[in-house]
């Protein structure tokens, strides 16, 4: 918990230092889109939420398969638990 409260202190850190030292909005293109003046802090916040978002999605992603495989070995658990059936032939030949 301390190491994530140390990594967001310090993403805002730089953030804030970039937002003093660069105030002169830049112009953006991506693809057709275009745009003349956007502030620079404002590409970073975007470019920082949707790498957030994307990390989100595909930790959810990873964290649903787990927890199936999970569900699956204790099913598996619970059945070697039961002990092996015997049928009434071979308790007779012994």
């Amino acid at each position: 918990m301390q190491r994530q409260l140390v990594i967001i202190l310090l993403v805002a850190l730089v953030l804030i230092l970039l937002t003093v030292q660069n105030p002169n909005p830049v112009p953006l293109q991506f693809l057709s889109w275009e745009m003349q003046q956007v502030p620079l802090i404002v590409i970073i916040l975007l470019s920082l939420l949707v790498g957030i978002v994307i990390s989100s999605i595909l930790g959810l992603i990873k964290q649903s398969k787990l927890k199936e495989k999970i569900r699956s070995l204790e099913r598996e658990i619970e059945e070697l638990k039961q002990p092996p059936v015997v049928s009434q032939d071979e308790t007779l030949e012994e």
